[in-house]
């Protein structure tokens, strides 16, 4: 097989973190539909008879300073020069970061392990994996589902905590400008998220407006983070859903029937923690049933459709042979640029692909950022195609 993804590990590869973050990243992979047969493991023992520059690459690289030489500097200082993603991990605070890590990778965005939990750090480092083989969308964004005269005070401390480790937050007190439409701009952003955190409190099923979030994120396959406060039930009907219950003891003097009530940090780390661990799977299941909907559209258009190994759809009409691509969310002009780079480098030894399209479910889209999407399909070689009109386009 000639295109694969390399996965490198590099300085101390028998770091106890390592072998768990190979575990996660095929668990992940698994649950992405992705044949793990694309990937290939690399460490400085295979490194010279493995590793090639012309496919996509990511190093893992566990900082640590043997006899005053750093490990496998030879080879950090090719990925470099080769322009491979690198993450680079210390077990110190990031003050050491620099007597840590090679001289070439000093000026890196680093993460110290230190006081981080096992599992979260997992997490982190398998979710920067797949953004880095453009598996998962590097843009990681959370939306906030709230009674308001319940949670208030948490949901502003997740919106802050949740910013803090890379995400996009939406919290309606927080993320609408003024002169945006409140309820359009509300649900297009819940539809553009990856995962929903929903406090589930006393109120919260009594308001309309979280009634419709609920449905709206069942419906859209968005994973929920189900946060249940003390003495109240899981709510039911929410799909992909995980359910992490608090107890008196995860609030602050154990104050929890009170909308200004606060999480203490241990229980905000969870919840960071529940959160990274659900992306994956909801956005492959959002694909999914983006594939699966196209796939029976063009069969009941009597068009060959044929799901590749690598999740795109390659499509024979007209004569000619096409790449549909899938996108979660709302499409962009980069989403174009990498959809392409990406498919022409996979296709170049199978013969002229006529088209790439970008597949998106326009429910909730603004047309603002729908005419936007008719302005990129003028001047773009790759296009965009709404599932809504998918049927109608394929039987023509």
């Amino acid at each position: 097989m000639k295109h694969y993804y390399q996965l490198i590990f590099m300085g101390a590869i028998d770091h106890r973190l390592l072998p768990k973050v190979k575990d996660v990243f095929f668990e992940r992979i698994d649950e992405l539909g992705i044949d793990r047969a694309f990937f290939k493991i690399i460490d400085r023992n295979n490194f010279g008879e493995e590793y090639t520059d012309a496919n996509p690459a990511f190093c893992i690289y566990m900082g640590k300073k043997a006899e005053n030489v750093f490990l496998d500097e030879e080879i950090i200082n090719k990925l470099v020069k080769d322009a491979t993603l690198l993450l680079p991990l210390i077990d110190e605070d990031l003050s050491q970061f620099n007597n840590l890590v090679p001289k070439a990778i000093q000026n890196y965005n680093g993460l110290s392990l230190l006081n981080l939990p096992m599992d979260l750090a997992v997490e982190k480092v398998v979710n920067n994996a797949l953004e880095a083989f453009n598996l998962l969308k590097s843009k990681r964004r959370a939306f906030v589902s709230y009674k308001r005269t319940d949670s208030t005070g948490v949901a502003i401390q997740l919106y802050e905590y949740l910013e803090q480790h890379n995400f996009d937050v939406f919290l309606d007190s927080h993320s609408i400008r003024k002169s945006e439409s409140f309820q359009d701009e509300l649900l297009q952003r819940m539809i553009d998220s990856d995962v929903v955190v929903l406090l589930s409190t006393e109120n919260y099923l009594k308001s309309e407006w979280t009634q419709k979030e609920l449905s709206e994120a069942n419906l859209a396959s968005i994973g929920l983070v189900q946060i249940v406060w003390p003495e109240y039930t899981v709510i039911q009907g929410a799909q992909l859903s995980e359910v992490l219950k608090l107890e008196a003891s995860d609030f602050i003097d154990n104050v929890f029937n009170d909308k200004n009530a606060r999480l203490k940090d241990g229980s905000l780390i969870k919840i960071v923690q529940f959160t990274e661990a659900l992306r994956a799977r909801t956005l492959a299941s959002r694909q999914d049933k983006l594939i699966s909907t196209f796939m029976h559209y063009a069969e009941k258009s009597k068009v060959t459709a044929t799901l590749s190994s690598h999740k795109f759809i390659e499509l024979e009409k007209d004569g000619g042979k096409s790449i549909v691509v899938p996108a979660i969310g709302m499409p962009k002009a980069l989403n174009c640029e990498e959809s392409e780079s990406l498919i022409q480098k996979i296709y170049e030894e199978k013969g002229k692909l006529d088209k790439i399209f970008i597949l998106y479910d326009e429910i909730h889209i603004r047309d603002i950022w729908l005419h936007h999407l008719n302005w990129l399909n003028k001047y773009l070689p790759v296009k965009t195609k709404e599932i809504g009109g998918v049927s109608k386009w394929l039987a023509n």
